[in-house]
């Protein structure tokens, strides 16, 4: 073989290596991928109170909306994850399908609440 074959052999074998390791961290969660938005719930003690995210929704109705007409299994409503008693909440989207999650988490990666979100499969 020919020093130049050797060479493109060797440069595609470290290239295909390399996209090979950057498509497991990314698949895996281990490199964030860009526009991914991870939906985590933050623990109790941090989430905004219940009156912060009822304006939220009332100010951001337009995007309720949207969610709401990806699918009919799809509805947004004030979540208390922590218990009734406490005054914090955030925003559930509750999903029935992969297609109505996969549209709502797209609809999520440009639009905000201004307030924690918690997608729920049902």
């Amino acid at each position: 073989m020919t020093k130049k074959r050797l060479r493109a052999i060797g440069i595609a074998v470290v290239l295909g290596g390399g996209l090979l390791v950057a498509g497991g961290g990314i698949g895996l969660s281990l490199i964030p991928f860009p526009g991914k938005q991870e939906f985590s719930r933050p623990e109790c003690g941090k989430l905004p109170s219940q009156s912060e995210v009822k304006r939220a929704l009332s100010q951001h109705r337009d995007l309720v909306a949207r969610l709401e007409n990806v699918g009919e299994g799809v509805s947004v409503r004030v979540g208390a994850p922590c218990g009734e008693q406490k005054d914090e909440a955030l925003i559930h989207i509750v999903y029935h399908t992969k297609r109505e999650r996969d549209a709502v988490s797209s609809i999520l990666a440009n639009h905000s609440f201004g307030v924690p979100v918690e997608l729920i499969e049902r």
